[in-house]
Order: C-alpha cells, then sequence, then structure tokens
C-alpha cells in the first residue's frame, strides 16, 4: 500500500482454514521438512497419519505408504521419488492421487494453490518445496505460547479501556501497533469492530452527500 503496509487483494484465491486443520498443517509441513529420507518407515508413518488426521480418506486398497505419498506429492515439489512405487505426475495411472476417495473441502485451495506453484517451478526448472517454505512459520505457530496458554478466564480480564484506547489509536492513524499489542484471540474482534466502524462512517458520509439542500 501507499504508506508501505502490506495489502491483500482477493481474487477468490483466498481462503482462511479452521483452527484445528491450521494447526494438523502445520504439523505435516514439519514432518515432511524433517524427514531423514523418503523411504524411511518412521518418516512415512508420522506424514501418513498426520495426512489422514486432516481428512484425506483412501480407497480401501490403498497401499500403506499411500497417505504418505499424497502428502509428499502434494506439499513437496522436491520430492524425486515417491513411496510406495508412486509416480509423480499426476495423470500417471500410478499417482498416488487415484488412490484419493475424497479430500478435504477446507483443504482443497490450499491443494490448489500448491499444484499450480509446483508446475510453474517444474516448468522453470526450479525446485520448489511448498514444506520446506512453511516450515520455518509453522514452527512458531505451534511454538507460540502466548496463543496456546491463554485461557477464557484470562480474555475476560481485559478491560474495555484497552480496546478504547486502541480505537483512539487507530483513529490518529496507528491502527497497526494497537492492534498488534492486544493478545492473539482479541485481535479478530478489534478489527472486526474497527471494520463496522469505519462502515458506518462511510455510510453516513454517503448520506450526507446526498441529501438535497
Amino acid at each position: 500500500l501507499e504508506n508501505g503496509d502490506i495489502g491483500l487483494i482477493d481474487f477468490g484465491q483466498v481462503k482462511q482454514i479452521s483452527g484445528r486443520n491450521r494447526e494438523t498443517l502445520a504439523k505435516v509441513m514439519i514432518a515432511l521438512d524433517e524427514r531423514v529420507g523418503d523411504d524411511r518407515p518412521e518418516d512415512l508413518e508420522r506424514i501418513g497419519k498426520l495426512a489422514l488426521e486432516l481428512g484425506v480418506e483412501l480407497n480401501d486398497d490403498a497401499k500403506d505408504e499411500a497417505a504418505a505419498a499424497v502428502g509428499m506429492w502434494l506439499f513437496d515439489g522436491s520430492t524425486q521419488k515417491l513411496p510406495g512405487g508412486y509416480d509423480l505426475g499426476e495423470l500417471s495411472p500410478n499417482s498416488p492421487v487415484k488412490e484419493l476417495k475424497s479430500f478435504p473441502q477446507d483443504l482443497v485451495l490450499v491443494g490448489r494453490s500448491s499444484i499450480l506453484i509446483k508446475g510453474l517451478s517444474n516448468r522453470l526448472g526450479i525446485p520448489w518445496s511448498l514444506s520446506r517454505e512453511w516450515a520455518p512459520i509453522a514452527r512458531q505457530v505451534l511454538n507460540r505460547e502466548d496463543a496456546s496458554s491463554m485461557k477464557s478466564s484470562d480474555l475476560k480480564r481485559v478491560r474495555f479501556v484497552v480496546v478504547l484506547k486502541t480505537l483512539k489509536q487507530w483513529a490518529k492513524g496507528r491502527a497497526t501497533r494497537a492492534v498488534t499489542s492486544l493478545p492473539i484471540p482479541l485481535r479478530s474482534r478489534v478489527a472486526s469492530w474497527l471494520v463496522r466502524l469505519e462502515e458506518r462512517k462511510s455510510r453516513k458520509a454517503l448520506t450526507r452527500r446526498h441529501v438535497p439542500k
């Protein structure tokens, strides 16, 4: 943006993932990034279990390595060889995609975006791994103590004066620092209040503009 802040333009390609899936997805990225080898049983079991926790359902006759192969194929474009003898090509009869009975709707956009970027990187000859890029952020999310340790009773103790102060700072153009200083569970609430306040102001301004003199 003009003031240096990062803006988001939504072309129908933005998806908010639920908390549980977000946590499991972070664990999948870390498991992929930390695996010792593409055929190590311990790594495959870990990745496969997490893939199934995401809601991936496999065919009844799928190989034991199918779940891990799906995770590696989908989120790690740098993989050269998939476990279970599966092919990397999406359209191959031996692709791990053929083992999918159903895929969680909450993650369809994530999967589609990963496939698009992987296709571009392959076309350009650039090895690219979503798990390798995402893993550092995933670790920060899972290790964030203030989010995991905060109880609902703690949130109720936050006095209204804090929110009021935030609104005043926002009015002076310091919203970013003010909102980020609040506890994480409150940020979305404050942001929602600020948006509604701005919408009301805009509607009032528009109404005054069209009032006949």
